[in-house]
């Protein structure tokens, strides 16, 4: 097979995904083997993942709500591809279940405690977006490899933006990254709804017609 008949043949791959995406609503044509493509991941692993800050997940469990803790507070598949990361309830999923975009967060690597470490997610005002839990029984630097990748694409994401509204030719990518791409940018309305305020929680707990005394 020569390169043009490869190219051809990774396209048509990628044609069939997005076109069984689309027509499950984003039910499938987006599994692990399709987003690594040739070129592979930039970061895979199983972690549990949170919404929000740990504080704040103790406070909703403290009311019976058990927001926060995704998949019951059960390990999830993780996968890094360019701007987007990627979560999906098992390796062997269809399609994630959303897609976080990287531009402008911080990333803090906490210390490690026993065999497990976690690392937040924050946006520009400081709040957790999202938490990380790994199990570093069999890679100890798991975590931290996560946190500086997760840097990276940031900064790369940060970088790509800049050049967008500067009018400047984007990087040529190869036909999976931008593949992953546009699913990311699907799956990001997908996310799972974050509780910042005092407001947001009275609701959750006494619906909308709270009062709210103070």
């Amino acid at each position: 097979m020569n390169q043009k008949q490869l190219i051809t043949r990774k396209s048509s791959i990628f044609a069939r995904a997005r076109n069984s995406f689309v027509r499950s609503r984003g039910e499938r044509g987006a599994d692990v083997d399709t987003l690594r493509g040739n070129a592979g991941a930039d970061f895979e692993s199983e972690a549990i993942v949170s919404r929000g800050s740990s504080a704040r997940i103790f406070l909703f469990s403290c009311f019976g709500l058990g927001r926060g803790r995704l998949n019951g507070g059960k390990s999830q598949y993780i996968l890094i591809k360019g701007p987007h990361l990627f979560v999906f309830t098992k390796a062997t999923s269809s399609c994630p279940k959303f897609a976080i975009p990287l531009k402008h967060e911080t990333v803090q690597v906490c210390d490690c405690k026993g065999t497990s470490q976690i690392v937040k997610l924050s946006n520009t005002l400081g709040d957790v977006e999202y938490e990380f839990k790994f199990d570093l029984s069999e890679n100890t630097e798991l975590g931290r490899n996560f946190g500086c990748i997760l840097e990276e694409q940031i900064a790369v994401g940060n970088t790509d933006e800049v050049k967008e509204k500067l009018g400047h030719q984007l990087c040529k990518n190869s036909k999976s990254f931008m593949f992953a791409k546009s699913i990311g940018e699907k799956k990001e309305q997908d996310q799972p709804e974050l509780l910042t305020s005092s407001n947001d929680v009275n609701e959750e707990l006494f619906g909308k017609t709270a009062l709210t005394i103070f």
